[in-house]
């Protein structure tokens, strides 16, 4: 069970694809990583809207994920 300790209310945004159309709202979120993998790549997170699992993977920057802006 999600407890939200962190303060970080991870909603399911889902993802855009390179050529434009939106995928998985509601179901996951995709959050960027300020890494990137390659010159055409960046790391990214995703979390399951039953919040029970994370991956972490890349994938090409043409794609839409969300951010996560912290305040220093």
């Amino acid at each position: 069970m999600a407890t939200n300790e962190t303060e970080f209310t991870a909603l399911p945004g889902g993802d855009r694809f390179y050529n434009g159309p939106y995928d998985l709202v509601g179901y996951y979120g995709y959050w960027w990583s300020a890494t990137e993998n390659s010159a055409t790549n960046a790391w990214y997170r995703s979390l399951g809207y039953d919040g029970t699992s994370t991956y972490r993977t890349s994938s090409n920057k043409d794609c839409g994920r969300s951010v996560r802006c912290v305040r220093d």
